[in-house]
């Protein structure tokens, strides 16, 4: 489906983002054993050392000395394997649960076109055998905000259109961007932004809470308030530099896999200029999302068909820039010459 003179854009595209990526998350696993190692360790030698400081002086002294007498290297392992241990239980359960959440979510929302539009579900019946994939199960979205985008790989796929898209577009136009969702499919860009999105939700995942607020409970009171706020601190700047190196990474191939989709879409339709009305009208209905900002940037963000109405032209835009597309799509038409 993706023409040939696209393959290796978005071949560069993909190696880049997947490399980046890859990177992130090795960045992310490190920070992940080192914070719950960390803050373990800590706790257990801060307790150990206060219960025996004030019910054993010397041995609180012998403890204390015992850790500033061990190596860097020693520190290090001990807190890694520590944080290895402790990562399945306290990190990785919480962060998968969340993930399957949220695909559980978007995959099963709304009602089955089947039931109650059984014309689109004709249409992408129809599209996914032009494209020999696997037909995907369409679901209608009660939501007044136009939205359609795609989730999973060709054989088990969900395609979600809320009822703005219907109210929005005439079935010429429905089917066109039926297209567009079916061509992600065919290109496999599913299981692609799968890879990409994960790592962003770990990365939110880890992101620190509120600064940590001083109170005068003890004197080593400020000690503590200290610690805790260079830790923070310091997850601040790293996770912040994860989540946007994620944000680059997506951009990068979102923007790619985007503009081999509508030129797919106009092939299995024949009719480009029928996309760029579709595209046209629903850029035109966009409004603010009045849902959770934090679900529509995940939600519709990367997978929708249209970036957010707030983003902003960007190396870290999730969509080539709608005027573009359009203009594409319309000189794609042969009768515009």
């Amino acid at each position: 489906m993706v023409p040939s003179w696209s393959l290796l854009s978005l071949g560069v595209r993909m190696l880049v983002s997947l490399s980046m990526i890859a990177l992130v998350s090795a960045t992310i696993l490190g920070v992940a054993v080192v914070v719950a190692g960390g803050i373990a360790v800590g706790s257990v030698v801060f307790v150990l050392y206060f219960v025996a400081l004030f019910v054993f002086p010397s041995v609180g002294e012998a403890l204390l000395t015992s850790v500033l007498q061990l190596s860097s290297l020693t520190l290090i392992g001990i807190i890694s394997v520590v944080g290895l241990v402790l990562l399945p239980s306290l990190y990785l359960t919480p962060v998968r649960r969340e993930i399957n959440e949220f695909r559980t979510d978007l995959g099963t929302t709304g009602t089955l076109a089947t039931d109650r539009h059984p014309k689109i579900a004709a249409m992408a019946r129809r599209l996914a055998q032009q494209a020999s994939v696997p037909e995907p199960d369409v679901r209608i979205v009660n939501r007044d905000r136009p939205e359609t985008y795609t989730l999973g790989g060709s054989a088990n796929s969900t395609i979600i259109i809320t009822r703005g898209v219907i109210q929005q577009l005439d079935d010429p136009e429905i089917e066109a961007v039926l297209a567009h969702e079916v061509s992600h499919l065919s290109n496999g860009d599913g299981r692609l932004v799968n890879y990409l999105l994960v790592p962003l939700l770990i990365a939110e995942e880890l992101k620190p809470g509120a600064r940590p607020r001083f109170q005068l409970v003890h004197t080593y009171a400020f000690v503590l308030y200290l610690g805790q706020l260079f830790l923070w601190a310091g997850l601040r700047v790293i996770t912040t530099v994860q989540l946007w190196s994620c944000y680059l990474a997506i951009g990068i191939c979102s923007r790619g896999r985007e503009l081999a989709a509508d030129t797919a879409a106009a092939e299995l339709t024949g009719q480009p200029h029928t996309l760029a009305s579709a595209l046209t009208k629903l850029a035109d209905s966009r409004g603010q999302p009045t849902e959770d900002l934090r679900t529509h940037a995940r939600s519709a963000g990367v997978l929708d068909i249209l970036p957010p109405a707030q983003e902003l032209r960007s190396p870290f835009s999730t969509h080539p820039s709608t005027e573009r597309r359009i203009e594409r799509l319309r000189s794609m038409q042969p009768d515009s010459k």
